[in-house]
């Protein structure tokens, strides 16, 4: 690990390396020198800067644009290291079997070298130690509000309300890691326009929830309406679809477990197939495992709803 930057592995050391993350990136290389080195040990080396790595690592998911489980879990994982930030920890606090676990050699080589090609791309408009008191202990500490704030707004169930936030907190991480003021600042300015746009969501969204539910409830009369004059039982209907439902949960669920399954398989490689090949094979059957969940996720849902408009509770 100590010749990280000059092993066939790890990422060339050249002209563009010399900014403030990438620096620290490779003195973890040089200061890790076991085997697999523990969780711990990566943070200890990382010091205050971790802080802001664990910030932008968290947060990167969360830039989708959707409603669900991603904003929820590191929403909440975001809002952790925000508190801890907020009660003026200079390192990352961790459970202490997380901190034992081994890291491997190659993994971490790996990260590193993905880690020095973005900072390459993120570190051209940066510049270490300017408006230094925007990046200090106490000027963390009051900053870890508004970060708590965003990582509460991830965590709320709104669509497209992830991206303002999250991207508030990649500026203000990035600002940390590098101890560029500058980089803050603008994190505090996107923080701000955040706010605004979760309003504007939460005032549209609001609006669009009363009218997507009135137009449901027309769309239950017709329905009912429109069996009822060609003669088909409502209950007879009810029931069939109730069973499409089923059908469709059992389908998703089944196909839900197969995509899970796939994405924790270990299979030994062939050594007579192409290394790419196989990868793009392997990826190709999860994507397809994954969007016939989805599609069945949709159906049943779709049925369920059919269901609820038949009996009348829509």
């Amino acid at each position: 690990m100590n010749d990280v930057a000059s092993s066939d592995e790890d990422p060339p050391a050249p002209r563009r390396h010399n900014g403030p993350i990438s620096r620290r990136l490779l003195a973890i290389a040089r200061t890790v020198r076991s085997d697999e080195p523990s969780v711990g040990e990566l943070f200890d080396g990382l010091e205050s800067e971790g802080l802001g790595l664990t910030l932008l690592l968290l947060t990167i998911p969360a830039l989708l644009p959707l409603p669900g489980p991603f904003g929820m879990v590191f929403g909440t994982l975001v809002a952790m290291v925000a508190l801890q930030i907020l009660f003026g920890a200079e390192r990352l606090w961790l459970p202490e079997p997380l901190r034992r676990r081994p890291v491997p050699q190659r993994l971490l080589r790996k990260v590193i070298r993905a880690g020095l090609d973005w900072a390459g791309f993120a570190e051209r408009g940066l510049r270490e130690d300017r408006m230094a008191w925007l990046t200090g202990r106490r000027a963390r500490m009051l900053l870890a509000l508004p970060l708590l704030l965003m990582a509460v707004t991830i965590i709320l169930p709104i669509p497209m309300g992830n991206v303002m936030p999250a991207l508030a907190l990649i500026a203000a991480s990035i600002g940390f890691m590098a101890c560029d003021g500058l980089a803050v600042l603008v994190s505090i300015l996107i923080a701000i326009a955040a706010v605004v746009w979760t309003a504007v969501l939460l005032y549209t969204g609001a609006a669009a929830a009363e009218y997507a539910a009135l137009l449901l409830a027309r769309l239950a009369v017709h329905l009912r309406a429109m069996l009822e004059s060609v003669g088909v039982d409502l209950g007879f209907a009810a029931g069939v679809t109730t069973a499409f439902a089923v059908a469709a949960g059992i389908t998703a669920l089944a196909f839900w477990i197969q995509a899970l399954r796939h994405r924790r398989s270990r299979t030994p490689a062939d050594p007579t197939q192409d290394p790419l090949e196989r990868s793009r094979a392997i990826a190709r059957r999860g994507r397809s495992l994954v969007a016939a969940a989805s599609f069945a996720t949709a159906a049943a849902a779709i049925f369920i709803a059919t269901r609820f408009m038949l009996t009348g509770w829509i």
